[in-house]
C-alpha cells in the first residue's frame, strides 16, 4: 500500500516538476511544492533516490527516463544544500548532482529540457564555489538556449562572475544584456551594477547616469523612498546614493551633479547633495563639503531641506576648525531663514527646527561681534592714548568706524533675537546687551531707549539689581550723549538743555523706582558721584572736595560719601597715598563695629597694598616694607592683609634683612596656616634661615617642607636642602640619612642624585666609614657611566674625582702594607694594592679632564718611587754574607730602578703639559718630584726662572 503511494506520488512529482516549476540561480534550496513532498519527507534523500532508480526500471519511454535522472540529480542537489545550510564537513556538497547532471547532458544531447539541466548544473557548481565552471555552463546556457527563459538571470549572473573577476568590459556586456531583455525585475539591479562597471574603468559620467537610472526607477519622483519599498530596495537606494557620491567625488563634485539631466528637478535630488557633503565631511575633506551644501542652498534655497542642508554646511567649518568661516556662514543663514526672509514669506513662516537654530546663531553673532567690537574699542582708546602714537589718523580712524559697526551689527542681532522670540525669558537681558552695544557705538539716544526700556517697562526682568543697573546706565548714557554735544555742538545750547532736562527726569525716576539703591543718595545729592559714576574722576574730586571745603556743617553721611568718592577716585587715577588718606577720613566717620566700616577697610588696605607696588616700581623697598607692615596695623582683619605680610617678608628677604624676614613669616606660619598663600610661608621661612645661617632651624623647616608640601618638586628639592643644611650644622647622622633617603628616592633630576651621593662619600669620609664611602664611590662611578645622554661635565668630573677617591684608598692600603723578610709573599700584598690604587687613578684620568690627568700621573709616580723606596730598605734575610748581602741589594736595585723610572716619566708627562702652556698643582708638584729624582736638571734656579717666564 505504502509502495504504491509513494509510486503514484512520484509519478505526479515527476511530471509537476518537468513542466509547471521554474526556479532561478538565486534559490539557495531546490524546494518541490509542499503538497507533493509529503511522502517524501518519511524518506532520506537515499530512500528516494532508491525509489527513483526502481522507476527507471518501469519506463521504457527515454524522455520518461531524462525526467527520472532529471530528479535524481535534483534529489541530490537538495540534499547537498542541506548539508551545506548545517555545515556537514565534506569536500563537496554538490559533486553528485554535478556528475548527475552532467550524464543527462551526455545521454541525452538533443533534448529540449537541456536548457533547465545547464541551468541546474551552473547553479550546482556556483553553490560549490567554482565560478569558472559556473560561467562556463552559463556561456553554454545562453548560447546554446537563447530563448531560455531564465536567461535575463543567467547573463546577470555571468556580469557578476566577471565582475569579481575584475574584468570590466566584460562584465558590461552582461548587465547591459540584462538591462535590455524582458525581466523588469533584474533591470534595477542591472544598472545598479551597471554603475558600478563603468565605475571601475573610471567611465563616471556613465556610472553617474547609469546610478540616477536606479533612483528613478525606485523612488518614482517621490522625496522620500516610498512606503511600498521593501527593506532591500530601501538598502538599495541608500547604496545607490553613497555610490554617486563616491563618483561625484573623482568627477566634480556637486557642479558634476549639475549634468545628470535625469536627476534634474527630482524631488529627492538633496539626498545625493546630503549623502556627498557627508561623504567629504568624512573624508575629511572640509572645504568640498561645504561647497557641496552651499552649492544646494544657493540653488534650491527655498526648498524645505534648504535650512537643515545650510546648518550641515555650518558644521562641516565647525567640524574643520573653521571659526570664522562657520560663522560668516551662520550670518548668511540667519539672512536667509529669518522671519522677514523670502524664505518665510514662501513658505508661509519659519519651521520650528530653523527657529530652534535662529536662536543659537542670533545669540551667538551677537556675542561675537559685541566682543570684537569692545577688543577693538580697548584697542583704539589706549592707541589713541598714546602720546607718541604711530597709527596714522586714517588708520585711527578706520578702527573707530570698525568697532562702531560691530557694535551696530551686534545690536542687529540681539534685535533678531527680540523680534523672533518676543516672549523669550532672555527678552530683557537682550535688550540690556543691546543697549549696551548702542552705548559702546556711541549712538546714546539708541542706548538710553532701551535702557529704560529694561528698567522700567519690561516687567519679565524680575532682578531688581540688573534693572538699577539698567537706570543707572541711562543715567551714564545721558552724561555721555551731554558730553558729546558740549565739544561738537556749541552752537546747539537749546538741544543741549534739553538733553540735559532729560537726564535730570531719568535721576529722579531712579531715586523713586530704586529708592533702596546705595547710589541713589549720590545721584540726588551729589553731582560728584553722579560723575564718579561716568568715570570723570578728576571733576568728580574736584566737585567733592568743594563740597566738603565750603560746606562745614555738611550733613555726615554725605560728607562721608564725598570722601569716599575723592578717595574712590585718586585710586581710579593711580594717586594712591591720597586716596589712602581719604579713605581713612572716610573710615573716622564710621561705626568700627558697622559692616562699612569693614567695606572701607578693606579699600583702605587696598590703596596702600598698591602704594606699595609704585614704590616697589621706584625701587623703593624699605619705603614699600613700612606701607606693607602698615596694613597689619591698620586693618588687620582685610582681605589683603596676609599677602601684604607676606610681600613684606619677601622684600625683606631681597634686602638681607634676614632676622626680620624670620619674625614675618613665622608670625603668618602661626596664625594663617589655612591661608591660600600657607604653603609658601614655610618655604620662605626655611630660606630666611639658611640665609642668616640658622642651619638647624633651616633643616628641620626644609625636613618639614620635603613631607608636607603639596608640591613634589617643592619636596625633592626641599628634602636636598635639609641634608645640606644639618650638614652644614655638623649633624652628620641626620645629614647622611637625609642624604640616602634622596638617593633612593629620586633618579631625577640625574645631576641632583648624583651630587647626593657626592655629599655621602665626603660625609663618610668626615665620619671615618671608609666601606660606605668606598659604596657610594662606586654608585657616584656607575651613575656617571650609564647616564647616557644625561651626563654632563659635572657627572663627568664626579665620576673621576670617585675613581681618584677609590685610587687614594688602595693607595692608603698600599701604604700600609710593609715590605717584611719574607719579601716575596709581603712584596705580592704590596704589589695587589699598588695595582688597584693605579687601575683607578688610570680610569680617572681615563675621563680625559685635566686636573685628574696630572693629579693621576702624580699620584702613579709617587706610588711607583714609593714601592722603589720600599724595595730598598726592605729587611734583608738573615743569614747572608757580606757578598751575598751584596749581590742581594743589586738585585734588590735592578727591581727598583724600573720603578724609578716609571716615576720619572709620569712626572715628565706633566712637565710636558707644562711646557705645552698648561699648568696647575699637580705639575708643579711634579716639578718638585723631579727635582730630587733629577737635581742636575731640574733643581736650577735658572730653569725655574725660564718656566716662570713661560708661564707667565
Amino acid at each position: 500500500m505504502k509502495r504504491s503511494i509513494v509510486l503514484s506520488s512520484l509519478t505526479l512529482t515527476l511530471y509537476a516538476c518537468s513542466f509547471g516549476d521554474t526556479r532561478t540561480l538565486g534559490d539557495l534550496q531546490y524546494k518541490p511544492e509542499k503538497e507533493k513532498q509529503i511522502e517524501f519527507e518519511r524518506l532520506s534523500h537515499q530512500e528516494v533516490r532508491e525509489e527513483y532508480q526502481e522507476l527507471l526500471g518501469l519506463f521504457k519511454d527515454e524522455e520518461v527516463k531524462e525526467q527520472i535522472e532529471r530528479r535524481i540529480a535534483d534529489v541530490y542537489m537538495i540534499e547537498g544544500g542541506r548539508k551545506q545550510v548545517a555545515q556537514q564537513e565534506t569536500k563537496s556538497y554538490y559533486v553528485e548532482a554535478i556528475k548527475g547532471y552532467h550524464d543527462i547532458l551526455k545521454k541525452y544531447p538533443n533534448s529540449p529540457d537541456n536548457a533547465d539541466v545547464l541551468y541546474q548544473l551552473a547553479r550546482a557548481y556556483e553553490l560549490d564555489g567554482h565560478q569558472d565552471k559556473a560561467l562556463e555552463m552559463l556561456l553554454q546556457l545562453t548560447t546554446r538556449h537563447p530563448n531560455y527563459k531564465n536567461n535575463a538571470e543567467a547573463h546577470f549572473r555571468m556580469g557578476d562572475i566577471y565582475f569579481n573577476q575584475q574584468a570590466y568590459r566584460k562584465a558590461q556586456k552582461e548587465y547591459l544584456t540584462v538591462a535590455r531583455m524582458p525581466d523588469p525585475k533584474l533591470h534595477t539591479y542591472a544598472h545598479y551594477m551597471l554603475g558600478w562597471t563603468y565605475y571601475k574603468q573610471l567611465n563616471f559620467t556613465a556610472s553617474l547616469n547609469a546610478f540616477a537610472l536606479v533612483l528613478n526607477q525606485l523612488l518614482d519622483g517621490t522625496a522620500e523612498a516610498p512606503a511600498e519599498l521593501d527593506n532591500a530596495q530601501a538598502s538599495l537606494v541608500n547604496d545607490t546614493i553613497h555610490s554617486m557620491s563616491l563618483g561625484l567625488a573623482k568627477n566634480g563634485g556637486a557642479q558634476a551633479l549639475e549634468k545628470i539631466a535625469s536627476l534634474q528637478g527630482k524631488p529627492y535630488l538633496w539626498r545625493i547633495y546630503d549623502d556627498l557633503g557627508d561623504y567629504f565631511l568624512e573624508k575629511e575633506r572640509f572645504e568640498d563639503s561645504a561647497e557641496t551644501f552651499r552649492h544646494y542652498v544657493q540653488r534650491y534655497n527655498f526648498s524645505a531641506q534648504a535650512p537643515d542642508m545650510h546648518g550641515k554646511l555650518i558644521e562641516t567649518y565647525v567640524k574643520g576648525g573653521f571659526p570664522l568661516q562657520a560663522l560668516k556662514e551662520k550670518e548668511v543663514y540667519v539672512d536667509y531663514y529669518g522671519i522677514d526672509s523670502n524664505y518665510a514669506s514662501v513658505n508661509n513662516g519659519v519651521p520650528d527646527r530653523v527657529k530652534k537654530a535662529l536662536k543659537i546663531y542670533f545669540d551667538e553673532l551677537a556675542e561675537h561681534y559685541h566682543g570684537k567690537a569692545q577688543v577693538t574699542l580697548k584697542l583704539y582708546e589706549k592707541t589713541s592714548q598714546q602720546k607718541n602714537r604711530k597709527m596714522s589718523d586714517k588708520k585711527l580712524a578706520a578702527m573707530k568706524a570698525d568697532f562702531v559697526t560691530s557694535f551696530q551689527r551686534a545690536a542687529h542681532f540681539y534685535s533678531q533675537y527680540i523680534a523672533t522670540f518676543p516672549r523669550d525669558a532672555r527678552v530683557p537681558e537682550m535688550t540690556f546687551l543691546k543697549a549696551e552695544a548702542y552705548l559702546s557705538a556711541g549712538q546714546h539716544p539708541q542706548a538710553i531707549e532701551e535702557f529704560e526700556r529694561v528698567a522700567y517697562q519690561l516687567d519679565d526682568f524680575k532682578d531688581a539689581q540688573y534693572r538699577a543697573r539698567a537706570g543707572y546706565a541711562a543715567i551714564a548714557s545721558y552724561q555721555d550723549h551731554i558730553d558729546g554735544l558740549g565739544l561738537q555742538q556749541q552752537d546747539q545750547s537749546e538741544n543741549r538743555k534739553s538733553w540735559q532736562a532729560k537726564a535730570v527726569e531719568s535721576m529722579l525716576r531712579f531715586a523713586e523706582v530704586f529708592h533702596t539703591d546705595k547710589r541713589s543718595p549720590s545721584v540726588l545729592t551729589n553731582a560728584a558721584e553722579y560723575l564718579f559714576g561716568l568715570e570723570q574722576y578728576q571733576r568728580a574730586v574736584d566737585v567733592s572736595q568743594k563740597l566738603i571745603d565750603n560746606n562745614p556743617d555738611l550733613d555726615r553721611e554725605l560728607k562721608k560719601t564725598a570722601y569716599g568718592i575723592v578717595a574712590h577716585s585718586y585710586y581710579k587715577l593711580e594717586q594712591f597715598q591720597l586716596a589712602e588718606v581719604n579713605y581713612t577720613r572716610q573710615r573716622n566717620l564710621i561705626g568700627k563695629q558697622s559692616e562699612e566700616y569693614k567695606q572701607v577697610s578693606e579699600r583702605l588696605a587696598n590703596a596702600i597694598y598698591r602704594n606699595s607696588e609704585t614704590l616697589v616700581a621706584a625701587d623703593d623697598k624699605d619705603q614699600a616694607i613700612t606701607e606693607l607692615l602698615k596694613i597689619k596695623a591698620l586693618t588687620p582683619g582685610s582681605k589683603v592683609r596676609v599677602a601684604a605680610q607676606y610681600n613684606a617678608a619677601t622684600l625683606l628677604l631681597a634686602t638681607e634683612q634676614w632676622d626680620r624676614a624670620v619674625d614675618e613669616l613665622r608670625q603668618l606660619a602661626g596664625q594663617y596656616p589655612q591661608h591660600e598663600l600657607a604653603f609658601e610661608f614655610p618655604r620662605k621661612l626655611a630660606l630666611a634661615y639658611e640665609k642668616r645661617q640658622s642651619w638647624k632651624s633651616a633643616g628641620d623647616t626644609y625636613l618639614a617642607l620635603s613631607k608636607k608640601d603639596k608640591d613634589p618638586e617643592v619636596r625633592r628639592n626641599a628634602l636636598f636642602l635639609a641634608a645640606e643644611m644639618y650638614e652644614k650644622n655638623k649633624s652628620y647622622d641626620i645629614s647622611i640619612e637625609l642624604f640616602k633617603q634622596y638617593a633612593r628616592a629620586y633618579e631625577q633630576p640625574f645631576d641632583v642624585r648624583m651630587e647626593a651621593r657626592y655629599r655621602l662619600a665626603n660625609l663618610y669620609e668626615t665620619t671615618g666609614d671608609p666601606a660606605k664611602q668606598l659604596f657610594w664611590l662606586r654608585r657616584i662611578i656607575d651613575g656617571d657611566r650609564t647616564g647616557g645622554k644625561q651626563r654632563t661635565d659635572r657627572s663627568r668630573w664626579l665620576g673621576a674625582w670617585a675613581n681618584i677617591k677609590y685610587g687614594d684608598h688602595f693607595a692608603t692600603e698600599f701604604r700600609r702594607k710593609k715590605l717584611t723578610r719574607a719579601l716575596a709573599k709581603s712584596l705580592a700584598k704590596k704589589n695587589e694594592a699598588l695595582k688597584n690604587a693605579v687601575a683607578r687613578y688610570e680610569q680617572a684620568a681615563d675621563y680625559g679632564l685635566f686636573e685628574f690627568v696630572t693629579m693621576s700621573s702624580y699620584k702613579t709616580a709617587q706610588l711607583y718611587q714609593q714601592l722603589a723606596f720600599a724595595l730598598r730598605n726592605a729587611p734583608r734575610p738573615k743569614g747572608l754574607s757580606a757578598e751575598e748581602r751584596q749581590i742581594y741589594t743589586e738585585v734588590i736595585e735592578e727591581q727598583a730602578m724600573p720603578l724609578d723610572q716609571l716615576a720619572v716619566d709620569l712626572h715628565i708627562g706633566n712637565l710636558q703639559r707644562a711646557w705645552d702652556g698648561e699648568f696647575d698643582q699637580w705639575i708643579d708638584k711634579s716639578f718638585a718630584a723631579m727635582r730630587v729624582l733629577a737635581p742636575a736638571r731640574f733643581d736650577k734656579q735658572e730653569l725655574q726662572v725660564s718656566y716662570g717666564d713661560e708661564i707667565r
